[in-house]
């Protein structure tokens, strides 16, 4: 893919953010201990891991990189990154720590790790770079402890530098609407920005309208579940708005509406109804399968092979799934009864929080494993009522009699 092809390696040889770049430059080549670590912040293809890793291999220095929303936790934060704020390189040369994703730690499965995070941080014998896509509130830890640089989307100028960077190494030209048209739908993300030059430079599609204007994800849903075409149909997928992504680093509203295999799991188990449990069995099958293959590209940052996810998609289901009266869902559950999952929830968050603290535990742990059996054992046991330790305790106990009922 042009994403690995054009990946900048020299530290001169990146568009946009200047400023920013020459930042931290100045932080790395100056470096001494005491230092307060760096955090860029930016969303995705604004250069932040590429230009660490160009900037490393200039000054000589051995990256170790992690992956900091991998190890969520504090047990396997401090085990893995004490031992290498201790111990120099074992050939002899400086080493940068790299934590990328740190964002990643402030999720449900976060057992201390910002917060230690944001303790190792205070004093290091090694230089610290981290990234992350977005500042949040629980990252406050790591904020106030680091020096905090925000890496910007391309600019159109920086844009235009790059796509005329690529037509000049592929040595092909296309006409400046065509340009402008791929600078505006790239929003400045590089990867976007490669990956449609691509798509129009490779000659696989006609640069026309209906290329420019991503198709939307409602219906390439409806088109997947009726073509009979399984060629049109990987066109139609490479020609769309949808994304390969997993929640595992999180999702803002507009990434979960695009995410492709969510969308497909939410219509499938909506429109269950049409198909027998065999079909839906196998259809959920096969759709995980290729959960598991985007899921691994993740985990290993192995980006190239994104590039094949549309044909290990198409390859494991459009044989199990030729189902029409499958059409596009966003949500996994009857409409209908959204309002009264929510406001079920909203009623039992002041229980869970309770529990939570009772439990040493987090809420969504509570909410998954520990609170259906507590409500099975009470009943079971004729316990009629739990002594919470809050003013609200009678209060507590009516939502516990209820869900007892229930």
């Amino acid at each position: 893919m042009w994403t690995e092809k054009y990946r900048i390696e020299k530290i001169d040889s990146f568009f946009g953010n200047e400023k920013e770049r020459i930042t931290v430059i100045d932080w790395l080549a100056t470096w001494v201990k005491g230092t307060k670590p760096l955090l860029l912040i930016g969303s995705p293809g604004t250069g932040k891991t590429s230009f660490v890793k160009a900037l490393s291999k200039y000054l000589d220095y051995d990256l170790i990189e992690l992956n900091a929303s991998d190890l969520r936790n504090k047990i396997n934060l401090e085990s893995i990154i004490g031992p290498i704020l201790s111990n120099r390189s074992v050939f002899g040369k400086k080493i940068l720590l790299f934590l990328d994703e740190v964002d990643g730690i402030s999720g449900r499965d976060d057992f201390g790790g910002s917060s230690y995070l944001g303790a190792v941080l205070k004093d290091s014998d090694v230089p610290i770079i981290m990234a992350a896509n977005s500042r949040g509130p629980k990252m406050k830890d790591v904020t106030k402890n680091s020096k905090t640089i925000t890496f910007h989307p391309l600019s159109p100028f920086a844009s235009y530098l790059l796509v005329q960077h690529v037509l000049d190494e592929e040595k092909k030209s296309i006409s400046e609407n065509v340009k402008l048209d791929l600078i505006k739908q790239s929003k400045g993300d590089a990867r976007s920005l490669l990956n449609g030059m691509q798509i129009i430079l490779e000659g696989k599609f006609q640069v026309d309208s209906r290329l420019r204007q991503e198709i939307p994800i409602e219906e390439c849903v409806n088109y997947f579940f009726s073509s009979t075409d399984i060629s049109k149909t990987k066109e139609l997928l490479s020609r769309s708005s949808i994304r390969y992504s997993t929640p595992k680093f999180g999702y803002s509203p507009e990434e979960r509406n695009k995410d492709f295999l969510n969308a497909l799991y939410t219509s499938i188990v909506s429109n269950h109804k049409v198909l027998t449990s065999m079909d839906l069995a196998a259809l959920l099958h096969h759709l995980s399968e290729a959960d598991l293959f985007v899921n691994k590209i993740y985990e290993n940052r192995n980006w190239r092979l994104l590039k094949y996810a549309n044909d290990i998609l198409v390859w494991k289901i459009f044989d199990y799934s030729r189902f029409p009266s499958i059409t596009y869902n966003q949500y996994s559950v009857p409409f209908p009864l959204i309002g009264s999952i929510f406001m079920r929830g909203q009623t039992l968050r002041q229980v869970r929080a309770e529990l939570a603290r009772e439990f040493h535990a987090g809420m969504s742990n509570v909410g998954l494993f520990y609170y259906p059996y507590l409500i099975q054992i009470l009943r079971n046991s004729n316990l009629s009522t739990i002594d919470f330790k809050n003013p609200d305790n009678s209060k507590l106990n009516d939502i516990i009699e209820k869900e007892k009922s229930r």
